[in-house]
């Protein structure tokens, strides 16, 4: 007695869909590998840095004492305020800071420093800093009421 044959089902063997993966790999390779690597390292500088600052915003609060983060053409560090005094904050996720290897402000011998000031109620001084790294610069910016901004700067 002869079995009634199945239909051959339909679908895609196991080497069409690998190399069809490894088509789509090669492709994302090639869109990663033509995007400026100086770019995305000062974009995640400045990313980092962004984070930071709402994280100091955040302990402010919660620690209810003002703490400021001061960046330098080196890097940057976070003090609390303790009584009429300020001490280093340099607990995790604190602690100094360096920038990454060509990346440095726009600072100048008038002004060699941005402090970023949040109160304990989260409230800001506005202030800026733009980083730069080769002929790219991104401005990180508080405003008053302690939002975190990142933006490319107009010449």
């Amino acid at each position: 007695m002869h079995s009634p044959r199945r239909p051959r089902a339909r679908g895609f063997t196991l080497i069409e869909l690998l190399a069809v993966l490894a088509i789509i790999g090669m492709a994302g390779a090639a869109v990663l590998l033509t995007l400026p690597g100086d770019e995305r390292v000062l974009v995640n500088e400045a990313k980092r840095f962004g984070a930071r600052l709402v994280r100091a915003q955040e302990e402010a609060i919660l620690g209810m004492r003002a703490i400021e983060v001061t960046a330098t053409s080196a890097g940057y560090g976070f003090t609390r305020q303790r009584f009429a005094s300020w001490e280093p904050l340099d607990e995790r996720p604190f602690g100094n800071v360096l920038w990454e290897e060509d990346t440095h402000t726009r600072l100048s011998d008038e002004q060699p420093q941005a402090t970023f000031h949040f109160d304990p109620t989260g409230i800001a001084r506005e202030q800026s800093l733009t980083l730069m790294r080769n002929d790219q610069a991104l401005r990180i910016s508080v405003d008053a009421s302690g939002k975190v901004l990142i933006d490319v700067p107009r010449n």
